[in-house]
């Protein structure tokens, strides 16, 4: 029977197997949370933290250290994690305060929100123009056009199936499992990455089933994340742009796709696999200055509506046509002859 004083690393995967919805992201993510956690307690108490150490004060002592040691956004993220675990011992009763988390009281850790920019038009070019050489530059050019067009996470691209990608649709399918949203979705493909993409496939070594891995690497195996963050290394000293990764290229589609009307916010939300508007507003970027200030004037409606106005005394007077005069003269004569 557990109790608060189990253990705390015996009831850690019972959480992840009541948490299958999670994607594969955020388990690793929570594990590497609770092994922080687990880690600071050998430390901080001399021995194996129990449930009964998931209390507030603990807690909040950790995510300190945290935020000192390493950074407010892994304690932030821990915070995530913990509350999550704690909410779970709630439900079952294992550890709770009246039937609640005993964590619902500790505040999330204060993060600065710097969103990363987007890249300008001559960045762009310039990233899939260095992204073209070499001898993987086939397969370089079609990751970037991809994560340019898509606006895919780095984790869902290297998960991609070529099954997932249908051609003639220009339909790109997310699966609910690769997702970090657990849910699935279809990107539309721009002329552009699917030109991009069949390239590619025209020079792709290897088996070209439907189960088999869209991106591979050099031996013909499934690209890791590792190996994307690699490619991006290389491709910001080639480019010249210091701050390149590839989640900047998710920026810049967001931004793009805004930018250039590509479809509705509801429509931007469902092909970014986003849930609410506030990463919407998080990824999309304001217009370059001189493209804002080429766009109409805030007057321009009021203007054009202004035109339109004619005062009374300038409307065209009203002519009469000559069956109307005809029609006048037939009725006078037969009031005379009466």
């Amino acid at each position: 029977m557990r109790d608060e004083r189990t253990a705390l690393r015996e009831v850690v995967e019972s959480f992840f197997v009541h948490r299958h919805d999670l994607s594969d992201a955020t388990q690793s993510n929570y594990r590497r949370r609770f092994d922080d956690f687990a880690s600071w307690c050998r430390n901080a108490l001399a021995r194996e933290p129990l449930i009964r150490d998931l209390e507030g004060g603990t807690v909040e002592a950790f995510l300190a250290h945290l935020r000192i040691a390493i950074s407010a956004q892994t304690a932030r993220s821990a915070w995530v994690a913990l509350r999550s675990i704690a909410k779970f011992l709630a439900d079952r009763r294992i550890h709770e305060e009246g039937g609640l988390s005993v964590l619902r009281l500790v505040r999330m850790p204060k993060v600065k929100d710097e969103s990363r920019r987007a890249l300008t038009d001559d960045e762009m070019w310039r990233v899939l123009q260095v992204a073209s050489d070499g001898e993987l530059g086939k397969r370089d050019s079609a990751i970037v056009w991809v994560l340019l067009g898509c606006g895919l996470r780095r984790g869902e691209l290297v998960s991609l199936r070529l099954g997932d990608i249908a051609l003639r649709e220009r339909r790109l399918h997310i699966r609910a499992a690769i997702s970090k949203s657990v849910h699935p979705r279809d990107c539309t493909i721009p002329v552009e990455t699917a030109k991009a993409l069949d390239s590619y496939f025209d020079e792709r070594a290897g088996e070209m089933t439907d189960d088999a891995p869209l991106f591979t690497d050099r031996h013909g195996g499934r690209l890791s994340g590792n190996a994307v963050r690699k490619l991006f290394e290389r491709l910001r000293v080639r480019s010249g742009i210091p701050d390149l990764c590839a989640h900047m290229l998710r920026h810049t589609w967001a931004t793009n796709f805004h930018r250039f009307r590509s479809g509705t916010r509801l429509d931007l939300m469902a092909e970014g696999g986003w849930t609410t508007g506030r990463m919407v507003e998080r990824y999309t970027k304001t217009r370059p200055f001189d493209e804002r200030r080429r766009a109409p004037s805030p007057f321009t409606a009021s203007r054009e509506a202004r035109k339109e106005k004619r005062p009374v005394e300038k409307w065209p007077s009203q002519q009469r046509s000559d069956l109307s005069e005809n029609r006048i003269a037939t009725r006078g004569s037969i009031h005379a002859v009466v």
